[in-house]
C-alpha cells in the first residue's frame, strides 16, 4: 500500500474542511466551525492502472492500493508560524480558494 501525504492549504472559511468531509466521510455540513490549528484524515482507496512506484497512472499496470492522510491546515494568521512544519513531508498540496 502506498501512503502519502496531502495539505489543504487556503485562506480561512473558503471550504477546506468542507471538501475534507465531503471526499472522505461523503458528508456536507452548512455550518461555520473554524479548523484550530490542523486537522488530519485518512482515505483509503484503489487507483486503477497506477504503477506501484506511485509515478502516473499510465493504465497499464494493476490497480493500486492507497491511503492518503489530508492535513487539514488552519487558514487563519495567526497559525502562519507553524505552518511551514505541518507541510513538511507532504507528497502535495491542495490550494482552496474562494
Amino acid at each position: 500500500m502506498i501512503s502519502k501525504k496531502i495539505c489543504l492549504l487556503g485562506d480561512f472559511a473558503v471550504g477546506k474542511t468542507s471538501l475534507v468531509r465531503r471526499f472522505v466521510y461523503d458528508r456536507f455540513e452548512d455550518k461555520y466551525i473554524s479548523t484550530i490549528g490542523v486537522k488530519v484524515s485518512r482515505k483509503s482507496l484503489v487507483v486503477a492502472g497506477a504503477s506501484a512506484s506511485g509515478e502516473g497512472a499510465s493504465g497499464q499496470g494493476a490497480p493500486v492500493e492507497m491511503s492518503l492522510l489530508i492535513w487539514d491546515l488552519a487558514g487563519s494568521e495567526e497559525f502562519d508560524r507553524v505552518r511551514a512544519s505541518y507541510v513538511r513531508g507532504a507528497a502535495g498540496a491542495i490550494l482552496v480558494c474562494d
